[in-house]
């Protein structure tokens, strides 16, 4: 175990457009909700 491998900087050659992001933000909270009544039904 006397080498070790390199690791290469790659750039990404895409980038997630503003209405993506957004869009995935809006999933996000919408998944976050989901569970957050998930919980407070079971508590209940």
């Amino acid at each position: 175990m006397g080498r070790q491998l390199v690791l290469i900087e790659m750039r990404p050659h895409w980038r997630l457009d503003e209405a993506s992001k957004e869009r995935g933000r809006r999933g996000v909270a919408a998944a976050r909700a989901a569970l957050a009544e998930a919980s407070r039904r079971v508590a209940a």
